[in-house]
């Protein structure tokens, strides 16, 4: 019987895997050195479904050499337990892994479908299996639905996805080169400058960004305040009262802010002039990462990392898609009216849904943004098994809101301007 080792990103994503791929439904649970596995069969085949919990691997120096010697170009990488300290748990995970690859006759990568995801399992299939990269295969998929991870699997990318893989190899090496050679530079010149060590830190990105903060910080000392004084009035227009605003949007003199009050209040005006404009409202276009990030922000003032980790929990529970996403597009082979009539089941979006299927088209109202790997942040329509956490619940809600408002019908906007003369 041939055996296949399938390589995942996270503990959660290979149960889910195992449970897919299962001819008859049995998920056989195993434990080597404290780390689970899976075993299952699929038709002729064992599968053997593994995880790992990140990255297992990571750039370091080559050879030996002092740690204040720079600059430093050649580089290789390395087990994470072997870089940095507190990593064993990594350890255990390469041994298992290694061991689980001898069993194998063929390999998968089933991590993340994006530049880390790709390079994760790269790694793992190229040192961990011993080589097993040049022959393995790729799955690729968005949700960890049964449906889709079926479909994943019948539909294999007959090799590794380089493209990604050589992006993130780049990524993690450049940033190796620049923090590693310059953070040296900037210990060592700190140290022969005060006679004292102290390690410090700076990096491709964080150096750029700390320049930010300074720079902004100096403009928040350095800043002196101009004062302004902006007039607004209360208007009593046939027993309906409306706020007007003057027509100078800031007055520099409290003098003359004044004198406008004092001719203004409690005066009789005349309407001279009203200025109409009516225009078409679309609906709003799904969410990619950033915009969800900044809606949760808005709404609940939820960090960009915490909504982040919350979608992710969210994915891994298979009630959402995979939310490190650019694209504001929703392709029809998601099955909107599947997921709607899912959806329905919670009587909390049924009426909405229910207006929808009164339209003559199911036709959602994308964006301009695409990305190659994956679709929109959108329901998976799978109810949720386990009750979820508040924060959890607010940002799931908040998902299905967007996908069921992006089907809507554009509205239709009035606003009216009118001038009034006093005096």
């Amino acid at each position: 019987m041939k055996t296949t080792l399938i390589i995942c990103e996270k503990p959660d994503a290979a149960l889910h895997i195992a449970e897919a791929l299962s001819e008859n439904g049995e998920v056989k649970k195993f434990v080597k050195y404290e780390i689970p596995y899976f075993e299952v069969k699929n038709g002729f085949e064992r599968l053997i479904v593994c995880s790992a919990i990140g990255h297992l691997y990571e750039v370091d120096v080559k050879g030996d050499g002092e740690r204040s010697e720079y600059p430093v170009w050649d580089f290789t990488w390395k087990p994470k337990h072997l870089v940095e300290r507190g990593q064993k748990r990594q350890e255990k995970f390469i041994k298992a892994i290694t061991e689980l690859a001898m069993e194998a006759d063929a390999f998968i990568n089933a991590c993340d479908y994006d530049v880390e995801g790709s390079l994760i399992g790269y790694m793992i299939l190229k040192y961990a299996c011993k080589g097993a990269d040049v022959k393995a295969k790729r799955m690729k998929f968005s949700t960890l639905t049964a449906k889709e991870l079926r479909e994943a699997y019948k539909n294999l990318m007959p090799s590794l996805d380089y493209s990604l893989i050589n992006a993130g190899m780049c990524r993690h090496e450049v940033d190796w080169l620049y923090g590693i050679n310059l953070s040296r530079a900037l210990t060592e010149s700190a140290r022969k400058y005060s006679g004292k060590y102290s390690t410090l830190s700076i990096g491709r990105v964080q150096g750029p960004t700390l320049r930010f903060i300074v720079e902004r910080e100096k403009e928040i000392q350095t800043f002196v305040p101009t004062p302004y004084w902006v007039i607004k009035s209360k208007v009593n227009l046939n027993g309906e009262e409306f706020e007007a605003e003057y027509k100078v949007s800031k007055i520099d003199e409290k003098m003359v802010a004044d004198k406008i009050v004092e001719d203004c209040f409690k005066k009789e005006g005349e309407i001279i002039d009203v200025q109409s404009k009516t225009y078409k409202l679309l609906p709003p276009p799904p969410f990619d990462l950033t915009q969800l990030q900044l809606e949760a922000y808005r709404y609940f003032k939820f960090t960009p990392k915490q909504t982040l980790d919350i979608a992710e929990r969210l994915y891994l529970n298979a009630l959402i898609s995979y939310p490190r996403t650019s694209s504001q597009k929703l392709p029809s082979t998601i099955g909107y009216k599947e997921i709607l009539n899912s959806l329905k089941e919670n009587p909390q979006y049924k009426e909405t849904i229910n207006e929808l299927y009164d339209l003559k088209e199911l036709r959602p109202n994308e964006g301009k943004k695409t990305d190659p790997a994956h679709p929109a942040i959108y329901p998976t329509g799978i109810q949720p098994k386990e009750e979820l956490s508040g924060r959890e619940r607010k940002i799931y809600d908040l998902i299905v809101k967007r996908f069921i408002a992006t089907f809507g019908e554009p509205c239709l906007k009035k606003s009216e301007k009118a001038t009034i003369k006093v005096n």
